[in-house]
Protein backbone atom coordinates (compact mmCIF):
# COMPACT_ATOMS: atom_id res chain seq x y z
CA UNK A 1 0.00 0.00 0.00
CA UNK A 2 2.03 3.08 -1.34
CA UNK A 3 0.88 6.03 0.78
CA UNK A 4 2.17 9.27 -0.79
CA UNK A 5 2.69 9.32 -4.48
CA UNK A 6 4.27 12.60 -5.31
CA UNK A 7 6.19 15.78 -3.60
CA UNK A 8 6.89 18.95 -5.32
CA UNK A 9 9.19 21.41 -3.33
CA UNK A 10 10.79 25.07 -4.81
CA UNK A 11 12.62 27.27 -2.79
CA UNK A 12 13.17 25.02 0.30
CA UNK A 13 16.47 25.10 1.37
CA UNK A 14 19.06 24.09 -1.55
CA UNK A 15 15.85 23.73 -3.47
CA UNK A 16 15.10 26.59 -5.34
CA UNK A 17 14.24 25.28 -8.70
CA UNK A 18 11.22 22.96 -8.58
CA UNK A 19 11.88 19.34 -7.87
CA UNK A 20 9.09 16.71 -8.93
CA UNK A 21 9.11 13.47 -7.75
CA UNK A 22 7.12 10.85 -8.22
CA UNK A 23 7.00 8.03 -5.14
CA UNK A 24 7.06 3.91 -5.19
CA UNK A 25 6.96 1.33 -2.63
CA UNK A 26 10.27 2.15 -1.78
CA UNK A 27 12.45 5.43 -2.51
CA UNK A 28 16.28 5.89 -2.09
CA UNK A 29 17.73 9.47 -1.96
CA UNK A 30 21.68 9.80 -2.89
CA UNK A 31 23.80 12.65 -3.66
CA UNK A 32 27.18 14.15 -2.31
CA UNK A 33 27.39 15.86 1.09
CA UNK A 34 25.17 19.21 1.66
CA UNK A 35 23.20 18.10 -1.49
CA UNK A 36 19.59 18.10 0.66
CA UNK A 37 18.78 14.74 0.78
CA UNK A 38 18.38 14.63 4.96
CA UNK A 39 16.10 17.80 4.33
CA UNK A 40 13.55 15.66 1.30
CA UNK A 41 13.56 13.18 3.98
CA UNK A 42 12.57 15.21 7.23
CA UNK A 43 9.76 17.09 5.10
CA UNK A 44 8.34 13.70 3.99
CA UNK A 45 8.39 12.58 7.57
CA UNK A 46 7.14 15.86 9.29
CA UNK A 47 3.91 15.74 6.33
CA UNK A 48 3.19 12.38 7.33
CA UNK A 49 3.58 12.95 11.19
CA UNK A 50 1.34 15.86 11.58
CA UNK A 51 -1.79 14.37 9.20
CA UNK A 52 -0.88 11.20 11.57
CA UNK A 53 -1.50 13.65 14.92
CA UNK A 54 -4.07 15.23 13.40
CA UNK A 55 -6.18 12.41 12.85
CA UNK A 56 -5.82 11.01 16.26
CA UNK A 57 -6.46 14.54 17.79
CA UNK A 58 -9.51 15.62 15.66
CA UNK A 59 -11.86 12.99 17.55
CA UNK A 60 -10.67 14.15 20.99
CA UNK A 61 -11.91 16.43 23.31
CA UNK A 62 -8.92 19.29 22.17
CA UNK A 63 -8.35 18.75 18.40
CA UNK A 64 -6.01 20.88 17.14
CA UNK A 65 -5.43 22.31 13.27
CA UNK A 66 -3.31 20.87 10.60
CA UNK A 67 -1.67 24.15 9.59
CA UNK A 68 -0.59 24.49 13.72
CA UNK A 69 0.47 20.85 13.68
CA UNK A 70 2.11 20.98 10.80
CA UNK A 71 3.63 24.26 11.68
CA UNK A 72 5.08 22.92 14.74
CA UNK A 73 6.19 19.92 13.61
CA UNK A 74 8.68 21.35 10.62
CA UNK A 75 9.99 23.84 13.68
CA UNK A 76 11.22 20.58 15.91
CA UNK A 77 11.75 18.31 13.41
CA UNK A 78 14.56 21.03 11.33
CA UNK A 79 15.30 23.25 14.26
CA UNK A 80 16.18 25.85 12.19
CA UNK A 81 17.44 29.48 13.95
CA UNK A 82 15.21 30.28 16.78
CA UNK A 83 12.27 28.23 15.48
CA UNK A 84 11.66 30.06 12.44
CA UNK A 85 10.05 28.58 9.73
CA UNK A 86 11.00 30.99 6.93
CA UNK A 87 14.81 30.10 7.43
CA UNK A 88 13.78 26.66 5.68
CA UNK A 89 13.13 29.31 2.62
CA UNK A 90 16.01 28.99 0.20
CA UNK A 91 18.73 31.64 0.59
CA UNK A 92 19.06 34.58 -2.04
CA UNK A 93 15.87 33.86 -4.05
CA UNK A 94 12.88 36.58 -3.76
CA UNK A 95 10.28 34.19 -3.88
CA UNK A 96 8.22 31.85 -1.49
CA UNK A 97 8.55 28.49 -0.62
CA UNK A 98 6.17 25.91 -2.22
CA UNK A 99 5.37 22.31 -0.74
CA UNK A 100 2.64 20.13 -2.84
CA UNK A 101 2.15 16.45 -1.24
CA UNK A 102 0.22 13.84 -3.39
CA UNK A 103 -1.41 10.75 -2.73
CA UNK A 104 -4.02 8.30 -4.36
CA UNK A 105 -5.75 9.74 -6.87
CA UNK A 106 -6.67 13.63 -5.82
CA UNK A 107 -5.25 13.53 -2.78
CA UNK A 108 -2.83 16.55 -1.49
CA UNK A 109 -1.50 18.90 1.07
CA UNK A 110 0.13 22.05 -0.38
CA UNK A 111 1.66 24.45 1.65
CA UNK A 112 3.38 27.44 1.42
CA UNK A 113 5.51 30.78 3.42
CA UNK A 114 7.94 33.19 3.33
CA UNK A 115 11.36 34.88 4.72
CA UNK A 116 9.90 36.48 7.41
CA UNK A 117 7.44 33.48 8.06
CA UNK A 118 8.17 32.61 12.31
CA UNK A 119 5.86 29.43 13.75
CA UNK A 120 2.41 30.02 11.78
CA UNK A 121 1.64 28.54 8.54
CA UNK A 122 -1.47 30.67 6.80
CA UNK A 123 -1.37 29.51 3.43
CA UNK A 124 -2.29 25.89 3.40
CA UNK A 125 -4.93 23.25 1.17
CA UNK A 126 -5.36 19.60 2.04
CA UNK A 127 -7.72 17.36 0.65
CA UNK A 128 -8.80 13.86 0.46
CA UNK A 129 -7.00 13.46 4.81
CA UNK A 130 -9.55 10.90 5.81
CA UNK A 131 -7.48 8.58 3.31
CA UNK A 132 -4.72 8.67 5.14
CA UNK A 133 -6.55 7.68 8.56
CA UNK A 134 -4.45 5.09 10.10
CA UNK A 135 -1.29 5.35 8.38
CA UNK A 136 1.72 5.89 11.08
CA UNK A 137 5.17 7.33 9.87
CA UNK A 138 8.57 6.48 11.74
CA UNK A 139 11.62 7.94 11.11
CA UNK A 140 15.00 6.38 12.29
CA UNK A 141 17.87 8.98 12.47
CA UNK A 142 21.56 7.98 11.85
CA UNK A 143 22.46 8.15 15.43
CA UNK A 144 21.24 5.48 17.96
CA UNK A 145 18.59 6.12 20.52
CA UNK A 146 19.28 3.63 23.01
CA UNK A 147 21.73 4.71 24.80
CA UNK A 148 20.90 8.26 24.85
CA UNK A 149 17.25 7.66 25.38
CA UNK A 150 16.79 9.45 29.08
CA UNK A 151 18.83 12.51 27.62
CA UNK A 152 16.00 13.29 24.71
CA UNK A 153 13.41 12.42 27.01
CA UNK A 154 14.91 15.43 29.69
CA UNK A 155 15.68 17.89 27.34
CA UNK A 156 12.38 18.01 25.47
CA UNK A 157 10.00 16.95 28.24
CA UNK A 158 11.61 18.42 31.43
CA UNK A 159 13.57 21.75 29.73
CA UNK A 160 11.96 21.95 26.62
CA UNK A 161 15.33 22.48 25.00
CA UNK A 162 16.24 22.20 21.36
CA UNK A 163 19.25 19.76 22.04
CA UNK A 164 17.25 16.88 19.95
CA UNK A 165 15.20 17.04 16.98
CA UNK A 166 11.71 15.89 16.51
CA UNK A 167 12.81 12.36 14.63
CA UNK A 168 14.90 11.66 17.67
CA UNK A 169 11.94 12.96 20.35
CA UNK A 170 9.46 11.20 18.15
CA UNK A 171 11.34 7.80 18.26
CA UNK A 172 11.64 7.56 21.45
CA UNK A 173 7.94 8.30 22.27
CA UNK A 174 7.31 4.87 19.37
CA UNK A 175 9.45 2.96 21.27
CA UNK A 176 8.07 3.49 24.65
CA UNK A 177 4.52 2.40 23.40
CA UNK A 178 3.99 -1.67 25.16
CA UNK A 179 4.00 -4.79 22.61
CA UNK A 180 1.01 -6.86 21.66
CA UNK A 181 0.84 -10.05 20.80
CA UNK A 182 -0.49 -10.88 17.42
CA UNK A 183 -0.01 -12.90 13.70
CA UNK A 184 2.89 -10.92 12.03
CA UNK A 185 3.01 -11.06 8.02
CA UNK A 186 5.01 -13.10 6.11
CA UNK A 187 7.88 -10.18 4.95
CA UNK A 188 7.82 -9.10 8.94
CA UNK A 189 8.72 -12.86 10.35
CA UNK A 190 11.71 -12.57 7.87
CA UNK A 191 12.76 -9.14 9.04
CA UNK A 192 13.21 -10.78 12.07
CA UNK A 193 15.27 -13.20 10.52
CA UNK A 194 17.81 -11.16 9.22
CA UNK A 195 17.50 -8.92 12.45
CA UNK A 196 18.73 -12.40 14.22
CA UNK A 197 21.29 -12.79 11.83
CA UNK A 198 22.56 -9.12 12.90
CA UNK A 199 22.75 -9.59 16.19
CA UNK A 200 23.41 -13.61 16.56
CA UNK A 201 20.00 -14.31 17.87
CA UNK A 202 19.77 -11.30 20.83
CA UNK A 203 17.12 -8.72 21.14
CA UNK A 204 16.70 -5.42 22.74
CA UNK A 205 14.49 -5.43 25.10
CA UNK A 206 12.59 -2.64 27.86
CA UNK A 207 12.36 -3.62 31.28
CA UNK A 208 9.88 -3.25 33.30
CA UNK A 209 11.36 -0.39 35.26
CA UNK A 210 12.01 1.33 32.07
CA UNK A 211 15.87 0.30 31.33
CA UNK A 212 17.21 -0.82 28.00
CA UNK A 213 19.30 -4.14 27.90
CA UNK A 214 20.52 -6.42 25.13
CA UNK A 215 19.87 -10.30 25.95
CA UNK A 216 21.25 -12.86 24.18
CA UNK A 217 20.99 -16.07 25.48
CA UNK A 218 21.33 -15.73 29.56
CA UNK A 219 23.76 -12.69 29.00
CA UNK A 220 22.50 -9.42 29.76
CA UNK A 221 24.39 -6.34 28.82
CA UNK A 222 23.37 -2.52 29.05
CA UNK A 223 23.13 -0.19 26.45
CA UNK A 224 26.73 1.12 26.71
CA UNK A 225 27.86 -2.53 26.74
CA UNK A 226 26.50 -2.68 23.17
CA UNK A 227 27.70 -2.30 20.01
CA UNK A 228 26.70 0.90 17.94
CA UNK A 229 24.97 -1.31 15.14
CA UNK A 230 22.94 -3.64 17.25
CA UNK A 231 21.29 -0.39 19.44
CA UNK A 232 20.51 0.88 15.84
CA UNK A 233 19.34 -2.21 14.19
CA UNK A 234 17.64 -3.58 17.04
CA UNK A 235 15.39 -1.29 17.49
CA UNK A 236 13.34 -2.36 15.09
CA UNK A 237 12.04 -5.26 16.61
CA UNK A 238 10.11 -3.32 19.04
CA UNK A 239 9.10 -1.14 16.94
CA UNK A 240 6.89 -3.92 15.02
CA UNK A 241 6.28 -5.56 18.04
CA UNK A 242 3.86 -2.92 19.38
CA UNK A 243 2.76 -2.30 15.67
CA UNK A 244 4.60 0.71 14.86
CA UNK A 245 5.93 -0.83 12.14
CA UNK A 246 2.91 -2.61 10.37
CA UNK A 247 1.14 -2.66 7.36
CA UNK A 248 -1.92 -3.11 9.20
CA UNK A 249 -3.73 0.23 8.76
CA UNK A 250 -0.45 1.78 6.54
CA UNK A 251 2.88 2.98 8.00
CA UNK A 252 5.71 4.74 6.67
CA UNK A 253 9.29 4.53 7.53
CA UNK A 254 11.93 6.88 6.76
CA UNK A 255 15.96 6.07 7.18
CA UNK A 256 18.41 8.49 7.27
CA UNK A 257 21.91 6.93 6.15
CA UNK A 258 20.78 3.18 7.43
CA UNK A 259 24.69 2.06 6.88
CA UNK A 260 25.81 3.96 10.07
CA UNK A 261 27.90 2.06 12.71
CA UNK A 262 26.89 -0.66 10.43
CA UNK A 263 29.53 -3.93 9.08
CA UNK A 264 29.21 -3.89 5.31
CA UNK A 265 27.60 -7.66 5.86
CA UNK A 266 24.91 -6.13 8.18
CA UNK A 267 24.34 -3.36 5.65
CA UNK A 268 23.60 -5.85 2.92
CA UNK A 269 21.10 -7.45 5.50
CA UNK A 270 19.70 -3.92 6.33
CA UNK A 271 18.96 -3.50 2.72
CA UNK A 272 16.99 -7.06 2.72
CA UNK A 273 15.01 -5.78 5.72
CA UNK A 274 14.05 -2.67 4.11
CA UNK A 275 13.02 -4.52 0.91
CA UNK A 276 10.52 -7.21 3.53
CA UNK A 277 9.34 -4.03 4.62
CA UNK A 278 8.57 -2.74 0.96
CA UNK A 279 7.01 -5.82 0.39
CA UNK A 280 5.10 -6.03 3.16
CA UNK A 281 3.03 -2.84 2.16
CA UNK A 282 5.26 -0.66 4.60
CA UNK A 283 6.28 2.59 2.24
CA UNK A 284 9.77 3.30 2.80
CA UNK A 285 12.48 6.11 2.04
CA UNK A 286 15.85 5.90 3.19
CA UNK A 287 19.11 8.49 2.30
CA UNK A 288 22.82 6.03 2.03
CA UNK A 289 26.23 6.83 0.77
CA UNK A 290 26.58 2.94 0.45
CA UNK A 291 27.69 1.31 -2.31
CA UNK A 292 26.26 -2.17 -0.91
CA UNK A 293 23.17 -0.91 0.24
CA UNK A 294 22.22 0.46 -3.28
CA UNK A 295 23.76 -2.27 -4.77
CA UNK A 296 21.92 -4.86 -2.85
CA UNK A 297 18.53 -2.78 -3.15
CA UNK A 298 19.23 -2.40 -7.16
CA UNK A 299 19.67 -6.53 -6.92
CA UNK A 300 16.44 -6.69 -5.19
CA UNK A 301 14.61 -4.32 -7.41
CA UNK A 302 16.01 -6.55 -10.85
CA UNK A 303 14.97 -10.14 -8.83
CA UNK A 304 11.43 -9.35 -8.23
CA UNK A 305 10.78 -6.24 -10.63
CA UNK A 306 9.59 -3.56 -8.29
CA UNK A 307 9.07 -0.09 -8.80
CA UNK A 308 12.03 0.89 -6.72
CA UNK A 309 13.14 4.54 -7.61
CA UNK A 310 15.98 6.25 -6.65
CA UNK A 311 16.57 10.24 -6.79
CA UNK A 312 19.81 10.91 -7.59
CA UNK A 313 20.81 14.52 -5.98
CA UNK A 314 23.71 17.33 -7.47
CA UNK A 315 24.72 20.89 -6.87
CA UNK A 316 23.85 22.86 -9.91
CA UNK A 317 25.92 26.04 -10.01
CA UNK A 318 23.86 29.13 -9.53
CA UNK A 319 20.69 26.99 -9.32
CA UNK A 320 20.63 25.08 -6.30
CA UNK A 321 20.10 21.37 -6.17
CA UNK A 322 18.70 19.39 -9.05
CA UNK A 323 17.33 15.61 -9.19
CA UNK A 324 16.84 13.03 -11.53
CA UNK A 325 14.96 9.77 -10.83
CA UNK A 326 15.58 6.49 -11.90
CA UNK A 327 14.38 3.18 -11.61
CA UNK A 328 15.81 0.26 -9.94
CA UNK A 329 14.77 -2.57 -11.38
CA UNK A 330 16.47 -1.02 -14.70
CA UNK A 331 19.98 -1.35 -13.25
CA UNK A 332 22.07 1.33 -11.35
CA UNK A 333 22.49 4.44 -13.45
CA UNK A 334 25.90 6.27 -13.61
CA UNK A 335 26.07 8.20 -9.82
CA UNK A 336 28.74 9.06 -7.49
CA UNK A 337 28.94 6.24 -5.27
CA UNK A 338 29.34 4.07 -8.10
CA UNK A 339 32.04 5.80 -9.87
CA UNK A 340 33.84 6.24 -6.66
CA UNK A 341 33.55 2.27 -6.24
CA UNK A 342 34.64 2.32 -10.55
CA UNK A 343 37.47 4.85 -9.53
CA UNK A 344 39.06 2.74 -6.79
CA UNK A 345 38.83 -0.31 -9.61
CA UNK A 346 40.61 1.58 -11.98
CA UNK A 347 43.48 2.34 -9.16
CA UNK A 348 43.71 -1.29 -8.40
CA UNK A 349 44.35 -2.64 -11.56
CA UNK A 350 46.77 0.65 -12.38
CA UNK A 351 48.98 -0.54 -9.37
CA UNK A 352 48.86 -4.43 -10.50
CA UNK A 353 49.95 -3.45 -14.18
CA UNK A 354 52.89 -1.29 -12.30
CA UNK A 355 53.69 -4.28 -10.41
Amino acid sequence: MTAFKSLVVENFVAFQQKLVWQHASLNVIIGENDTGKTHLLKLLYAMGRAIEDYSKKKAGPEPKDLTELLAQKLRWTFLPPKLELGRLVSRGTGNRLSVELGWNTDGHLKFGFGKDTVSKIVELQANGLPELEGHKATFLPPKEILSIFDAIVATRETVEIASFDDTYYDLVQDYRQPTTAGKLQDNIKKVFKHLEEVTGGGEVEMEKDGSIVFRRGKEVFNMHQTAEGIKKIGILSRLMRNRRLTPAGGSMLFVDEPEVNLHPKAIVLFAEMLHEFAQSGIQVYLTTHSYFLLKRLEQLARQKNTDYSLLDLRKQSGAGVVGTVTHLADGLPQNPIVEESLRLFDLDVQLDLAA
